[in-house]
């Protein structure tokens, strides 16, 4: 494999012959000398592997250069494992890719490998390119590729497998702690296509044996496999009806914020009684502020109308929502309330732009889930963290200078920006809750942009708790995609104080009753012991 490295001339390339090893280009060897041949995958190994897809080409999404470009990108560095099972301390992992394209394909693959070492990404990368429709006989340099990336979608759910067992390679070898992927391009034209029809059918299988072979990962990888079976089976084209939607589309929100054109709003809630409320109401233990993410460009006009009319609260909650919706607290403020004597809480819910706080460059992700690389557009989210810095500091200062009585939440899309925030904040802060949500770091990020990796990042709130709710049914961020997420962020930033749970039956979009909102369940259970006693004013880290 070649070193995309500044002295790398050009990525390898291969080309097997697609002829099989009796025909005349590729004449048959004896047994002892035949390359080696890739095991067939069965459902078993189908499950070992990861398996994410990506729209790619026409008006509506990215080229398959910049995909490319964007999944090299953020490959993070990671540590290859010691004969003896530890973590070697000095000892970084190499990404082995594998990029299959055919012929034709070879002259756009080699423009973006050329430009991608000139960003001196080689260090941590090695791409080799293999031109041919078939991997059935791989030479034995082939063996123990990480990611196999396939420019162009295979053709047949048998050439499908032979991908897989490339990856599948890399499991059995366990010389270090990269996941082992295979991601497909995918043009939309080709969703209804043979050799999509023929993958969906080998991943419904490998779903059926993880099932009922806990081994094989039981609900959680059904979850995870449900990722890439929703994206395949997506008719991009239609609504739920059937109909072509396309320019009918109303981007804007009708929730009563939006629609009353609010500016600002201020409501004080009582904790959930024990008997039904007298003619008396009790005294409020939460102050909710809503407040749009806009209006925190002009926050001196805005500090007058959120100003806090509780005095002395015991601490304050910034929340961010997930995605498409500014409501899913409504009506649940009551459960933000504290313990019985722990005093009030302030609860700052901010509502983002158009409902979402940033832009998505793979936006076909959203019809399923992404099992290995959630692809972010850093621009639009580090636009929403500079305005909830702002606010962070002006509710710092309302609580009298003590950040670890602020604490960040967020859900889903929400619970990613607001970790952001906590990430890379220079103040010391309570901690940080969220669920159904992932780190937004590598390799969700680009390597350069990498908030566990930046080399001024402040390390002030790398003690402080972190805690996280992920679904065991969840198939938009599946539970292994969220588990590597937060052991990275205690390996690699180095945060002490991290602890997730995996709730059993839990999907992204939570129970479909009127239960409570498993969030603020989670809440509940967590906030009251992370809140430390108050304390002189903490300073800004430098």
């Amino acid at each position: 494999a070649s070193d995309l490295s500044e002295d790398s001339s050009a990525a390898s390339t291969r080309a097997p012959s697609s002829k099989g090893p009796n025909s005349e280009s590729e004449p048959s060897l004896p047994p002892t000398k035949r390359r080696r041949t890739a095991r067939r995958a069965g459902p078993r190994e189908v499950c070992e592997v990861l398996h994410q897809f990506g729209l790619v080409g026409g008006d509506d999404y990215d080229s398959k250069e910049t995909r490319l470009t964007q999944l090299l990108e953020r490959l993070p560095c990671a540590r290859r494992i010691s004969t003896e099972g530890s973590r070697a301390a000095a000892a970084p992992a190499v990404w082995a890719v594998l990029l299959i394209c055919e012929p034709a394909s070879l002259k756009a693959v080699e423009p973006v490998l050329a430009k991608l070492r000139q960003a001196s990404i080689g260090s941590t990368v090695n791409v080799e390119v293999v031109v041919g429709r078939t991997t059935q006989l791989l030479p034995a340099s082939l063996a123990r590729y990480n990611l196999v990336i396939n420019w162009d979608v295979p053709t047949t759910g048998e050439e499908y497998l032979r991908r897989v067992s490339v990856a599948q390679e890399a499991v059995v070898g366990g010389v270090d702690d990269l996941p082992r992927v295979v991601y497909s391009m995918v043009l939309e034209r080709q969703l209804k296509g043979r050799g999509c029809r023929e993958i969906k059918l080998l991943l419904r299988r490998a779903s059926r044996f993880a099932q009922t072979e806990l081994v094989a990962g039981g609900a959680a990888k059904v979850a995870e496999l449900d990722s890439a079976l929703q994206y395949l089976g997506n008719n991009f084209d239609c609504d739920e009806d059937g109909e072509d939607d396309e320019g009918d589309a109303d981007d804007s929100c009708d929730c009563k914020h939006c629609t009353s054109r609010s500016g600002c709003a201020l409501s004080f809630h009582m904790a959930r009684p024990e008997r039904p409320l007298k003619a008396v109401a009790a005294a409020p233990a939460v102050e909710v502020v809503r407040v749009p993410l806009q209006a925190l460009e002009d926050l001196s006009a805005l500090a007058p109308l959120m100003a806090s009319r509780v005095q002395n609260h015991a601490c304050t909650l910034i929340c961010l929502h997930n995605m498409y919706c500014h409501t899913p607290w409504d009506g649940y403020e009551h459960l933000f309330a504290l313990p019985a004597g722990m005093g009030v809480v302030r609860v700052v819910m901010v509502l983002a732009i158009g409902s979402s706080w940033h832009d998505y460059p793979d936006v076909g992700s959203f019809a399923g889930g992404v099992a290995w690389m959630d692809i972010l557009d850093m621009e639009s989210m580090n636009k929403a963290d500079r305005l909830i810095e702002r606010l962070v500091e002006h509710e710092v200062g309302l609580l009298g200078g003590q950040g670890e009585r602020l604490f960040l939440m967020g859900a889903s899309q929400g619970g990613g920006q607001s970790m952001l925030h906590f990430l890379r904040s220079r103040r010391r802060l309570g901690g940080w809750i969220g669920a159904v949500c992932h780190a937004p770091t590598a390799p969700h990020t680009p390597c350069s942009e990498d908030p566990l990796t930046d080399a001024s990042r402040p390390l002030v709130n790398c003690d402080r708790p972190m805690r996280l709710l992920a679904g065991e049914l969840d198939s938009t961020f599946p539970a292994a995609l969220v588990l590597r997420d937060v052991e990275r962020l205690r390996r690699v930033g180095g945060f002490t104080d991290v602890e997730v749970a995996v709730q059993k039956g839990l999907t992204h979009e939570g129970p479909e009753d009127d239960s409570d909102p498993p969030e603020l369940v989670f809440l509940q259970k967590h906030l009251p012991s992370m809140i430390a006693p108050r304390a002189p004013p903490s300073p800004v880290s430098q």
